[in-house]
This record gives C-alpha cells, structure tokens and sequence, in this order.
C-alpha cells in the first residue's frame, strides 16, 4: 500500500484523502495589496473565502495559532479554519496547509506548514515553514483556493 510521503497516512483509490497535487498552481497571478500590518488586542480577523458564502472571525484573544486546512476523513481531526466545504481537497488544500500566528510584536504571520500545493501571499509562494507578515487586505492562496484576510475593530 502506497502512503503519503508527507504525512505517513496510507493512499487510497475507494476515497480521495490525499491531498490532489495541481501541476498548475504558481500560473495564477496575485494583487499586490498594502494594507496595515498592526494588530492590536482590540482588533478582529476575519477570513473570507472567495466564491463561497464563507467567513470566519476571529478575536484577538482567540488567536495564538490558527491552523488552516481540511478535515482528515480518517480521524476526523479538523483545523481551526476548516475549509472542507469549500471544495478544500479539489482544490488542493491539504490537512494542515497554513498556520496563521500571533505574535508578541502585534502583528500576525503567515506560515505554509509544507504543504503540497503551496501558500501564497498576494501571489508569492511562501517557503515553507518560513513565516510572513500578514497585512489587512492580502490575498491568501492555499493551492487553488483564495482567501481575503481583513482586520476589523472589535
């Protein structure tokens, strides 16, 4: 039996767990933006996927590390930003793609945690493991699915 070389988990033809490699991802062209970089203890973030009716808030206190990706089918383990109904695995999404981090400085990071179809940041791939200052108005790509990030007074 075939496994994943990423995660270890075993690769199946009866159910798609495995995250679909998109040969095509880094074609797409991002929007340079250049929001506030500040994030202060009275602020929220709120992710908006595109295409879809989907948002997800966040309040400054709730937020340490905010792991983005889809459920794994086999335990049922699910990331803080769950995008399994955003069509996550047809588009590339993997289990645990990207973490968003607070930190002590009052800004938030963008880190790929190795993913297999990259994070982009306003249409950079980001090196994984390697974290980037998350800005008010960027544009975030988990392989073919794009997310808006925007910070809001709380």
């Amino acid at each position: 039996m075939k496994t994943c070389p990423r995660c270890g988990l075993p690769l199946t033809r009866e159910k798609q767990t495995a995250t679909r490699v998109l040969g095509d991802a880094e074609e797409e062209v991002g929007t340079p933006r250049w929001g506030t970089a500040g994030f202060s203890s009275r602020m929220n973030l709120v992710i908006k996927i595109h295409g879809f009716d989907k948002s997800f808030t966040f309040d400054a206190a709730q937020i340490t590390k905010l792991t983005l990706g889809r459920v794994d089918p086999d335990t049922g383990d699910a990331p803080v930003v769950d995008l399994t109904d955003c069509k996550a695995i047809d588009k590339g999404v993997s289990r645990r793609h990207a973490a968003i981090i607070r930190r002590d400085t009052g800004t938030l990071s963008l880190v790929d945690q190795d993913s297999g179809n990259g994070t982009y940041l306003n249409g950079q791939r980001l090196i994984p493991n390697q974290p980037r200052i998350l800005r008010d108005g960027d544009e975030v790509r988990l392989g073919h699915l794009v997310l808006y990030v925007r910070f809001e007074k709380s």
